[in-house]
């Protein structure tokens, strides 16, 4: 009897343990997440395609953000957004933009100016000054727009050349429609994609070389040797939490002065984090399809008329309106921040950072992102399709999608053999062309100088050092000293 007991629970422990690895796998899966994604990486007219093992295949663009930094130029966001909108007209079904924009704290190298000018070992005040500001920190920005089409669901033995041949055109007309629109951007080679997924990897952008180490992923975060990373999703399907209407920008007062500023400007110095990975990704699906799923969704809610049910039709009978009138796309859209810090360090600070940044638009960050492992694999360049599509993107607009885009870039001085160094916003050196004719974008054809400040505001010193430059340069300089 007791011989049988035994038999029957050992039965049912091994009948257990085979529907838990049938259901949930044994963990190899999860193992071997990481080789699972990429299939190869190869050089098409230059250009770098990266290949997954689904299928997908996916060209890298580097861009710079259109809008600057505190430049107050509220035109430039609604700009933004059309240009992107236009992107995506381009682009069309089965297809998705994965734009991240990468925030790395860095501490400033007296030496990178230095070697630019190698004549600056001679000269005492230019090596005391930027010795001032050596090892001051200032954040980083990088910004990366991955085009991706969907393979067929055969994965790479299903080669449809009439969809490789759209790719490489589509790919062609987007760099194009972003030039046209006054942002710089070049496609990366393979080389530098596999660089750029690399470092993604390592989630570090900003030491010379990479180093990969073990993962430690539990719900909550992944650590990554003497660092660790949290994937926050911006959406928690379960709870909804965004507002019904949204611009490209926000309001921030200066100085009793109103003055736009991006959604997501405080991201680049959120405080005590190493380095933020802004993932933005727009899904572009069958239009037809997702019209009639709308219908479906809304005959359902008007079959039982009570007030959510009727708030829910006239809220679709509004999409579908602007849809209809406006000529507006329907997009999945997907938004999540990579965030590494220390580890002796802890998330709750950054986690209230956020909830403070984001409340502020009446967008509530989700507090069940607990596939941290799949976010993040589902993050890397050209592996968008990933995302589960029931718990990780949900439907809107396109326009709305686009207003949580990050839009701005940093000042970054002007390229030019004749320039003055100045700080940024940031507190760190910046060259300035001074004459405004000398540098790769001209600004003004005049010579002319008058400067004009109170006393002790360094009007000698800046045209002591205008004589220096131009003197240098072997430039013909009339100076003329008033008091």
């Amino acid at each position: 009897m007791i011989l049988l007991f035994v038999s029957v629970v050992f039965i049912s422990i091994l009948v257990g343990m085979a529907i838990s690895v049938g259901a949930f796998g044994t963990g190899g899966k999860r193992a071997k997440i990481f080789e699972d994604i990429y299939f190869s990486i190869e050089e098409v007219d230059g250009i770098g395609v990266v290949y997954t093992k689904k299928g997908d295949y996916s060209a890298i663009l580097k861009m710079e953000n259109p809008v600057r930094k505190y430049s107050a130029d509220t035109d430039s966001y609604y700009e933004f957004t059309s240009l992107m909108a236009s992107v995506m007209q381009v682009l069309g079904d089965g297809y998705a933009i994965h734009k991240q924009d990468i925030f790395v704290r860095k501490q400033f190298d007296m030496s990178s100016i230095k070697g630019k000018n190698k004549d600056a070992k001679k000269r005492f005040l230019s090596d005391a000054y930027f010795r001032f500001f050596n090892g001051r920190s200032y954040t980083e920005a990088t910004t990366y727009l991955t085009i991706t089409q969907k393979g067929k669901s055969g994965g790479l033995k299903a080669y449809d050349n009439n969809k490789w041949r759209d790719f490489n055109v589509k790919i062609q007309k987007v760099a194009d429609r972003l030039k046209s629109g006054g942002i710089t951007c070049r496609f990366l080679g393979a080389r530098e994609c596999q660089e750029f997924a690399d470092r993604f990897f390592a989630v570090d952008f900003k030491n010379p070389t990479t180093g990969m180490t073990d993962f430690k992923v539990d719900s909550e975060e992944i650590g990554m040797g003497d660092q660790h990373v949290k994937v926050y999703s911006l959406l928690d399907v379960d709870n909804v939490g965004l507002p019904g209407m949204i611009r490209p920008y926000s309001d921030t007062v200066v100085n009793n002065s109103v003055m736009p500023e991006d959604l997501l400007s405080e991201l680049d110095h959120i405080p005590g984090v190493d380095t933020v990975i802004y993932n933005q990704v727009i899904f572009f699906p069958n239009q037809k399809r997702e019209m009639a799923k709308l219908d479906k969704k809304k005959n359902r809610h008007a079959s039982i008329p009570n007030p959510s049910n009727l708030i829910a039709v006239e809220d679709i009978k509004a999409v579908q309106d602007e849809v209809a009138r406006n000529g507006k796309q329907l997009v999945y859209a997907h938004y999540n921040l990579v965030i590494k810090i220390e580890a002796d360090k802890d998330f709750q600070k950054v986690t209230n950072n956020l909830e403070n940044i984001f409340a502020k638009y009446s967008i509530h960050i989700s507090k069940r992102a607990y596939n941290q492992l799949e976010l993040f694999v589902a993050s890397f360049p050209g592996n968008c399709f990933r995302l589960n599509q029931d718990y990780d993107q949900f439907l809107t607009i396109s326009e709305a999608a686009l207003c949580l885009m990050y839009k701005e870039h940093q000042a970054k001085g002007d390229n030019s053999p004749l320039k003055c160094y100045y700080t940024d916003r940031q507190g760190v050196p910046m060259p300035i062309d001074t004459t405004g004719k000398e540098g790769k974008v001209k600004y003004t054809n005049n010579s002319n100088f008058f400067v004009l400040g109170p006393s002790g505001s360094g009007k000698s010193f800046f045209m002591h050092v205008i004589w220096t430059k131009t003197h240098r340069k072997e430039l013909q300089t009339k100076l003329r000293e008033t008091s």
